[in-house]
Order: structure tokens, then sequence, then C-alpha cells
């Protein structure tokens, strides 16, 4: 056993090499004691103590630094070890047991009177877990009592996947570290409510809901589908873990590279050099795959050496590995004196859940939707709602304040009924996006200025999003910028060809005359990006598309099919 003790302010970490089942001896007996150690498992590396031992426990919140309302797992070594844990065992519980323990999955049931409040944060639940890595296993076994362990780092930090990150985050907090080596999985187990008769997922991991309602269906039990409630609403004591706070993010901000496989280099360079523009000599750190690394060392060949720092996770469409690796990129960039993160977003299937829950928590960025999206369903024909889209390229200039002008013209002319039956009242509202926008960002601080000075309008709160198939499928109209990005849309988009139009040809299709068009834009090719221009720039862009709208609005609410309920 390769043994070295860390000090800080007196209290010695010590961190142990794993080389065999005697290098556990000593860590067993410490959690026995009432000591807190940290461990590998095959997700990330946990912070253990005695499950049973309240003392134990509130040595956990005090290393962590974390709020004691959010509940601990509590990990066994056996199955036979649930029961004294719990007061009932489900049929799907039983079902999941069988399917995925030892595995990365944690499952939420009754508790009994045994585990103490101080684990489950006062509910009458408790998650339950059986790690397959061999480490973690015999750990518990050894130490012959149920270990409570939520992640080995400080709480609101990326979680640990290797004994160096828990070292850096809680030496001097903790007794004993077990290096196990890297950490197979990367993301943290997903855990699920098994106390009633269908599953929710509480945080999505490496066991997917397509691998659940499979398992589910072989045992007899089935459903349409796994529900998903990641979120802790306000004033609720979180379910599970990673339900609360913004977990994951390293100190410097998270942007999130959004796109097909076949434009993704393009995403990162337009974001990065739209980040160069904002901060002349920031430091970009890139987590990206080998392709995408490579085609931004050629862009980027001619920046001052150390401006852009590159980890990379494998080849491009490998989302397991970008999750495995995901934790140590935001902590190997942060240290590395990063200015901004850029990662690579994935699609919201499978693993990509899980991937995607912790980047974007990582992001900061809240996975509750806008109040104004989501209303439509996929391909739904709903007459009491109308929703016109603005496109622009990153969605921070332009299209938001077309979005603003466009929603205070409507609060001033409405409300509007339908065409059709002026007896049903429509709602109408204007959304942004676009083309290569991370997600996230808020809108220009001119473009903010601009509208706050010119007409009252207030886009403070607006944060960017790129244009995806969900989004696309619940607008009426989409109105782009330039022409290109209405062809972009058209040739990425086929089945919205119909109702996507750039603003000019909209204008030339409702028979306006030209004339009026010219002295209102003086270039052929569009609204201008104001990107890193004066606020005067941005007043003129402004001013130009509150005349635009104005002009158009009577033909875009013909488009729509809906009047003002004063012409009624």
């Amino acid at each position: 056993m390769e043994v070295k003790g860390v000090e800080t302010g007196g209290f010695v970490t010590e961190v142990a090499l794993y080389r065999s089942q005697d290098d556990l001896v000593r860590p067993a007996e410490l959690i026995r004691g009432g000591e807190v150690v940290a461990f590998p498992t095959e997700t990330v590396y946990g912070l253990g103590a005695n499950a049973l031992d309240t003392n134990a426990i509130d040595k956990i919140f005090k290393a962590k630094g974390r709020p004691s309302d959010n509940p601990l797992i509590v990990h066994v070594a056996e199955k036979d070890q649930i029961r004294m844990l719990v007061s009932d065992i489900t049929p799907l519980a039983r079902c999941l047991m069988d399917a995925f323990m030892p595995g990365p999955i944690t499952l939420v049931m009754r508790r009994n009177r045994s585990v103490p409040d101080v684990v489950t944060a006062g509910l009458d639940t408790v998650g339950i877990r059986i790690p397959a890595h061999p480490v973690a296993r015999e750990l518990i076994a050894m130490a012959g009592v149920p270990i409570a362990a939520p992640s080995a780092n400080r709480s609101g930090s990326p979680s640990p996947t290797k004994a160096q990150h828990v070292l850096k985050d809680l030496r001097g907090r903790i007794s004993y570290i077990v290096d196990g080596g890297d950490c197979d999985v990367g993301l943290e187990s997903t855990v699920v409510d098994v106390t009633g008769n269908r599953p929710v997922i509480l945080r999505p991991g490496a066991i997917t809901s397509e691998m659940i309602l499979s398992e589910c269906k072989k045992f007899g039990l089935s459903f349409a589908q796994v529900s998903v409630d990641p979120v802790s609403k306000n004033g609720q004591v979180p379910r599970s873990p990673g339900q609360k706070y913004r977990h994951y993010a390293p100190k410097s901000p998270v942007t999130v590279i959004h796109s097909g496989k076949e434009m993704m280099s393009q995403a990162y360079e337009q974001t990065m050099h739209s980040f160069q523009q904002e901060s002349p000599g920031g430091v970009m750190g890139v987590f990206a795959s080998r392709e995408v690394c490579e085609a931004l060392r050629l862009s980027f060949a001619n920046v001052a050496q150390g401006q852009v720092i590159y980890y990379e996770y494998g080849s491009e469409d490998d989302v397991f590995s970008a999750g495995q690796k995901l934790y140590d990129a935001l902590r190997s960039l942060d240290d590395a004196g990063s200015d901004r993160i850029f990662a690579p977003g994935f699609g919201s299937e499978g693993y990509g859940v899980a991937y995607m829950n912790r980047l974007e928590k990582a992001a900061g960025l809240e996975k509750d939707l806008d109040p104004k999206l989501g209303m439509l369903e996929q391909g739904s024909e709903d007459e009491d709602c109308r929703q016109v889209l603005f496109v622009c390229t990153g969605n921070t200039c332009r299209s938001p304040m077309a979005e603003g002008i466009f929603n205070a013209i409507l609060q001033e002319m409405g409300p509007f009924v339908l065409c059709s039956d002026p007896s049903r009242e429509v709602q109408v509202f204007a959304s942004s996006a676009g083309i290569f926008a991370s997600f996230g960002s808020p809108a220009a601080q001119n473009a903010v200025d601009a509208l706050r000075q010119l007409y009252g309008i207030d886009i403070s709160g607006h944060r960017s999003r790129r244009v995806d198939e969900v989004l696309l499928s619940s607008t009426h109209l989409i109105l782009t910028m330039t022409g290109e990005h209405a062809m972009f849309l058209r040739a990425a988009f086929p089945e919205i060809a119909d109702r996507a139009y750039d603003i000019f040809s909209f204008f030339e299709n409702a028979d306006i005359p030209s004339d009026m068009l010219r002295n209102l834009v003086k270039s052929p090719m569009g609204i201008p990006d104001p990107f890193g221009a004066s606020l005067d720039e941005y007043i003129k862009t402004a001013d130009t598309l509150e005349h635009l709208l104005s002009a158009l609005m009577p033909y875009i609410l013909d488009n729509l099919g809906i009047m003002p309920v004063s012409f009624v």
C-alpha cells in the first residue's frame, strides 16, 4: 500500500493507492469509527460515512459545504442488505434491482426507521445503490455498515472522477482518500423513484429510460414511457441529489455548442470568434471531439500561444466518451485559466439526456421551458396560439431586438381573434433563436440599451437558444434577418420551407412598394449585424426593425389568420 499524507492547517489527509484488499483495512476502520473516507465508484468518487451514524453524516455536510436539505444516497454491497433500510420493495423496485444492480443506478424506496432523518433530509424515502466498482463494494463489505456517500467534491464544483480531483477539493477536510484510478462512467448514477407502479427518473444517468422500459417489459411491467422529473421545485426538498443548486459548475463560464455533426466545427469557430470580439485576449477552453479540435487548430493557428486550450474526448459522435471525460475536462480547462469553456451539445436521447443534464447545469442553464415555448406539441394545429420566430446568427443582437419590438407592437394592438371565428381569442407572441447560437448567452448590452432608450422595451432577461426541430415545429411563421439565414433553414429543415422567409422576401411578397423597403434598409443583403459595433449602430438597427415590423404587421397577422379584436 502506497500512502502519502497531505497536511493542511494541521489536518492530514491520507491518500492511498489501491493495490489489494489489504489496502482497504484502514479506510474501513475509519468509516466504522465515524470518519469520512473518499473512495472510487464506477460513476464518480464518493465521500462515504456510516449511514447509521448521525455525527459521521454531519462530517460529510461539513466537508462538502453542502446544505443538509439535500438527501444522500446509501450504498450497500449486496442486494440482501437493502431490506434492512427500506420498509417496502415494490415489484418495480425488484425488477430494476435484478436488472441493473450492481451498477450505476440508485433506487428511491420507502425507508424504514433505521435510516436517520439527516440522511434523507427528512423525507420518507431513501436512495439505495450497489456500486459495480470492485473497490467500492469491497470497502462497504469490510466496513460492515451501509455507507452514505455523495460525490467527493466541494458542493457546486464538478464531480470528481480522479483521486486528485478529490484531493484538490477536500485536502485537510477529510481523513482518507482511496485512489482506485479513473472512474469508468464519469457521470453520477441514474436515480429512479420506484415507490409507485411506474418508474420516475429523478436524475438521468448511464441507465437510460429506454433500458428501463426494456427491462420492465421483460418483467411483465409495461409502460408507454418513463416519467422524468429532474428538477426540484422552489420550496421543496429535492427527492434526489442533483435536483437543486447550480451543480457541476467550474469557475469559468461554460458555453454549450449545438450543431449537427457536419456543422459542429463551424459552430465552434463562429462562437469562439464572437467571444474574441467581446473579450480580446481572453483564453478559450475547448472541450471537443478529435475532429473538431483538429479543425480548430487550423482555424486558430495564428492566435497567441496559450489563448486556446484543447481537451479532446474522442470521435465526434461518441457521447459516452464525452460523458466520461466531461468533469475532468471542466476541471482541467478551468485550472488552465480559461476565461470561457466551450463544450459540445448532444441530442437529448439515450445517454445524451444525462450528458446534457450535467452540461446544462455546468453552464448555469435552467432546464424549464420558456413559458411561451412548448405550448404546441410537435405537428399540432392549435387554433388558439400563434408563434412568430425571428432568426439570426447568434441570437444576441438582431433577433432578440426583433422579438422585443414585435411583442411590444402586439401588446399595443391586441387582443387578437381568429379571422375565421371572431368568437375565439388567440394568443400571439414572438420568440427568437440563432442558427449558431450557444445556449444561455444574454443579449448584447448595446441591444438592451438601444431598445430601452428608444422604446422603453426591456430585453435584459433574454437568453440565447439555438434553432432546433422542436422549436420550429411549434412556429407558424419564421422571419430571418438575411436571405442566407432563410436558405440555411430551408436546407437543414425542409419541412418548414413553406413558412420560412427572410424579412426582405416577406416584404416583397406582401406587395409593399419596393422603394419603401429601400428607404428602410440600405443593405441589399438584409439586416446588417451590429455585433461588436457602437451603441449608435444598434440604435440604427433597432429603428430599422421597428419601421419594418410596423409596416409588415398587417401582413403578418393576415398570414397567421388573425386580427385585432377591435376590428370585429
